[in-house]
């Protein structure tokens, strides 16, 4: 029988350790012998934690000697044992609700690096660049083949002959690049036909150069300019226009941009609008083909320097860096350039689903447009008299509203995690839908840049995909979206087929992604049974033919998609079974934690979206809020309008000169708010070329160079370029 010492002993023993973590923490049970100061004086130890109750009482240490160990060893090593053990146990309770559940943000963000061959850096795709829908259609594959993992769907053997197959380096008549810089520049006819092709093409979405200015630019060079921005230019417009004549002339191409690079470091050291010009001109080429420099990497230079001068705001723009205020010419450039870089800046962010450089919001945006007339009548000292409307200036006003709609989208569906909306039924989606339709509506019939209505309409359609695709807002669509979706990027398939082969349009990264997503649009869509049932199976086969076709010819730019092939003809393959079943097969794109039903952990890797935490109370309501809320009160609008209805616009050939032109005055543009539909001037004959298709040598990813490279030191060394 025990005695009462020793009951009370032994419920010391068993509670009366003092507690060491939350009280409602489950107590992990534990064994200790009597401390060594205890054992020393032959006092009753108890077994509290961190110290026993004597070594508490005189703040002496607790130790204990460990048999196994042979040492002594402190009572601290208990409670962090204690520690070690709870946190053991959460991750592995993570991990076997990651098996029934997996974590929303992973699902969204954490795959979403890629390489492209294994010793390469992987590289960030967030959610706005379609990665979260590619993993829902690898989803739907593993569920119709009872695969567990994708890797069962494409065999391991299938992916290497694919990687095997891109990697291989075969010879090709005409190759893509080219090792050795041009020493010449091309004959001159042959030079003012690029020229012409530039301003046709590439200037009419951004006009970042003055046409007159870079005419005589032209000149100089032939005659012996030895200036660095001349040379540069001129060998860049040239390389850029020979990209977008025909692949076989890509080698070609390369050699004048590898001239053009030898004048690169010289060119930018000004840090001036020339500056920004110059990296607009390498984003302009690096759109068109593999390049040996980052584009982001570019643009975000670029973007940079533009806030560093003061180009980003209307007050600034129109004064020079010593107070002096600029001419009407002067103005006017640094508009162009502006929305000509926040243009590129936002379409990189909206195709890579990564942050933009320029962070300020649309609401906050206050750079007027640039004038709508041809270049030949912009003059230091204003806008000639009579000077005729250009439908090429309008177009890439018109352009640049679409990205600012995109943008728009982006902060509303992708990024931070909002109170509303919380499905494809709310009003801002029927706002939203307003204004595309309407941008969409003020579109022109045809233009010679290639921009025409098919062109914007397709651009409408990739709109719509991306307001009412599975997102991080709105996981899971409605049945209705999922048909909208659907009809879009049919329209879109064929569009791009008839593109391809009426050979009007330029076979962009860009562009190719964007067949990619009418692949995953579809395949994802079929999970509705409203839509199996609306479209039959051998209706849904053709048109992914049709898509993966395109993507076939779109090998000849970009070598590296033919690898993509074969892998979507096993995902269509397998997701096609989906035709044997019935009903609905859920699949979410996944949100922040905080939006679900569930408890799930944070993500045990990094976000590059704002921290999950619950939205602010007035978060929502505020009228410039952070992430670009829409404001209903209309003294918070846009100061430009950028999302009014846009009248219609006619398009006879030619038209009488307005005679309400001012000549001189600097603020002579139109703000973005101003009416666009004033009849256009003529515009120059588009240029006939060859349409000889060809096989190319397969390309590999490259670095900045170092000329790239040393900007960002130099960025370091000038303090003083800061917003005037």
């Amino acid at each position: 029988m025990a005695t009462p010492s020793a009951r009370a002993f032994t419920r010391r023993q068993n509670g009366g350790a003092r507690p060491v973590d939350d009280v409602s923490s489950p107590r992990i049970a534990h064994t200790l012998t009597a401390c060594s100061r205890c054992r020393s004086r032959k006092t009753r130890c108890d077994p509290g934690l961190p110290r026993c109750g004597p070594c508490e009482r005189t703040n002496s240490p607790c130790e204990y000697f460990d048999q196994a160990r042979n040492k002594k060893m402190s009572r601290n090593y208990v409670v962090y044992l204690q520690h070690r053990v709870r946190d053991l146990e959460k991750q592995l309770a993570h991990l076997e609700k990651d098996d029934l559940y997996p974590d929303p943000e992973d699902l969204v963000r954490n795959g979403a690096r890629v390489a492209i061959h294994d010793n390469d850096e992987s590289k960030f795709l967030g959610p706005s660049s379609g990665i979260a829908i590619t993993r829902l259609v690898m989803q739907l594959a593993k569920q119709f083949t009872g695969s567990a993992s994708i890797t069962e769907v494409i065999p391991e053997n299938t992916a290497q002959d694919v990687k095997d197959q891109f990697e291989r380096d075969d010879k090709k008549e005409y190759p893509l690049i080219s090792a050795i810089a041009a020493e010449r520049l091309p004959q001159r006819d042959l030079t003012n036909s690029l020229v012409r092709l530039f301003n046709l093409k590439v200037m009419a979405m951004y006009p970042f150069l003055h046409e007159p200015t870079f005419a005589q630019d032209v000149e100089d060079v032939y005659n012996g300019s030895t200036n660095a921005f001349q040379n540069f230019a001129v060998r860049m417009v040239i390389a850029v226009s020979l990209q977008r004549m025909d692949t076989q002339y890509a080698g070609l191409a390369d050699s004048f941009y590898l001239a053009a690079l030898q004048y690169f470091e010289e060119a930018v050291k000004p840090m001036n609008i020339k500056t920004i010009q110059c990296f607009a001109l390498i984003a302009a080429y690096s759109l068109l083909t593999p390049t040996r420099t980052a584009v982001y990497y570019v643009i975000g230079l670029g973007v940079r320097l533009l806030q560093a001068l003061g180009l980003c705001e209307e007050k600034t723009l129109s004064q020079s860096e010593d107070g002096r205020e600029l001419n009407a010419l002067e103005i006017d450039m640094n508009r162009r350039v502006f929305w000509s870089m926040i243009n590129m800046d936002f379409a990189l962010a909206h195709s890579l689903g990564r942050p933009s450089c320029f962070a300020t919001l649309q609401e906050h945006i206050d750079v007027n447009w640039y004038h709508t007339v041809d270049d030949e009548y912009i003059t230091p000292e204003g806008v000639r008299p009579g000077a005729p409307q250009s439908l090429k200036k309008w177009i890439g006003i018109h352009f640049h509203k679409m990205r600012l709609h995109q943008l728009e989208i982006r902060r509303k569906l992708y990024q931070k995690k909002r109170s509303e909306p919380v499905n494809d039924q709310d009003q801002w989606f029927k706002d939203m839908d307003a204004k595309i339709e309407a941008w969409k509506d003020a579109t022109p019939e045809d233009v010679e840049t290639g921009l025409d209505k098919a062109w914007f309409v397709g651009r409408y359609n990739t709109m719509v995909v991306f307001m009412y695709r599975p997102s991080p807002q709105v996981p899971r669509p409605s049945a209705r979206a999922a048909a909208r979706c659907y009809d879009a990027v049919k329209f879109n398939i064929y569009m791009h087929r008839a593109q391809i082969k009426a050979r009007n349009v330029e076979m962009t990264w860009i562009f190719t992604q964007a067949i990619f997503m009418t692949i995953n649009t579809i395949l994802w869509s079929l999970s509705y049974a409203e839509i199996r049932a609306a479209h039959p199976r051998e209706e849904v086969e053709g048109h992914l033919e049709v898509a993966l076709e395109c993507i076939s010819q779109a090998t000849e730019r970009w070598p590296g998609v033919a690898s993509a092939i074969q892998l979507y003809r096993t995902l269509v393959d397998a997701v096609i079974k989906i035709y044997d079943n019935e009903g609905d097969f859920p699949i979410e794109a996944g949100s922040p934690a905080e939006s679900t039903g569930i408890d799930y952990p944070r993500s045990r890797t990094a976000s590059p979206a704002a921290p999950s935490l619950p939205p602010h109370p007035s978060s929502d309501s505020a009228p410039n809020s952070a992430q670009g809320m829409r404001s209903d009160s209309p003294a918070d609008e846009s100061p430009f309008s950028y999302i009014s209805p846009q009248p219609s616009f006619s398009f006879p050939a030619r038209h009488s000169p307005l005679s309400s032109a001012k000549p001189n005055a600097s603020n002579t543009a139109s703000s973005p708010a101003s009416s666009l539909s004033a009849t256009p001037s003529a515009y120059n004959q588009r240029l006939s070329h060859s349409s000889t298709t060809s096989n190319n040598t397969v390309t590999t990813p490259y670095t900045p160079t170092p000329s790239i490279n040393r900007l960002q030191v130099r960025f370091l060394l000038e303090p003083d370029l800061q917003p005037q």
